[in-house]
């Protein structure tokens, strides 16, 4: 269970009575309550709780497809926030061997401040990166595919295989067909804000239901469900990627390796690639 980890409990100690040390350094720190809860909707124990699952998963697949990760590897967070996935990754690799990358200055310069690196970056929406070709063996992104437009999406993964080592993998979330009955269930009730939004964000729920049940990439950048600051309509909105759709769209460059959901414990699917 994940309150009995010792790893997790160790980054919850961080959180609850820092300083906390691993490995002789001291541990990230964290942002305050209040952009946690603005960005994830949770703080403290729950968001990281999401954020473990998350990365269990990863480094769980990734040793089941030959690739266990250790020190000798790079992990890049795609998207990296305020750095709620990332800081689980220095159980596995020295902090100079993680990179975060987002769009969002003021989230890169909280990264910074908080691990006390230089390697978060900002990035635009659209790559490619300033970083080098085959420099990054483990590519991770939550959230972040359930949000950009499909173009969006290719580009990535087209820039996600320059930067991958030969081999490397990526990691990404996106929204499950079970969000789709979240939001239609939102209208039975009287939403309003973001939640408002997410229940109208399709004109007709089912057709778009349908689509992903055909294996389409279904998007949807409608008032409200985009984000903020960079974050614009042009490439953000609320995105479902279903199986049939990752498993060809970018098998000009990768293998799939899997689709991995428990709506019990994750609230994202996840979609791995391997990098031809």
């Amino acid at each position: 269970m994940t309150a009995e980890n010792p790893w997790f409990s160790k980054i919850l100690e961080s959180y609850n009575n820092p300083p906390v040390f691993h490995r002789g350094a001291r541990l990230p720190s964290f942002p305050p309550d209040e952009l946690q809860i603005n960005t994830t909707g949770q703080a403290g124990y729950p968001t990281l709780k999401e954020a473990f699952i998350f990365y269990q998963d990863c480094v769980g697949e990734f040793k089941e497809a030959g690739l266990e990760i250790d020190e000798r590897h790079t992990v890049l967070d795609f998207g990296v926030g305020w750095g709620r996935i990332a800081r689980f990754f220095l159980e596995n690799l020295p902090q100079e061997n993680l990179i975060g990358i987002d769009v969002t200055e003021d989230f890169v310069e909280i990264c910074k401040k908080t691990f006390e690196s230089s390697r978060f970056l900002v990035c635009n929406p659209f790559p490619p990166t300033g970083l080098e070709a085959a420099s990054v063996d483990f590519i991770v992104g939550y959230s972040v595919f359930s949000h950009l437009s499909e173009a969006a999406c290719r580009e990535w993964m087209n820039e996600f295989h320059r930067l991958l080592k030969p081999g490397g993998m990526v990691a990404v979330t996106t929204r499950g067909r079970t969000f789709f009955d979240y939001c239609e269930n939102l209208r039975m009730g009287n939403p309003e804000g973001y939640s408002r939004a997410l229940a109208y964000m399709f004109s007709d729920i089912d057709e778009a239901r349908s689509r992903y049940d055909d294996g389409a990439f279904v998007h949807s950048n409608a008032n409200g469900v985009t984000g903020g600051g960079a974050m614009n309509a042009d490439f953000y909105g609320e995105s479902f990627i279903p199986e049939a759709y990752a498993r060809t769209a970018y098998s000009d460059r990768y293998e799939f390796q899997k689709f991995l959901f428990d709506p019990a414990r994750q609230t994202h699917p996840i979609l791995f690639f391997r990098k031809k």
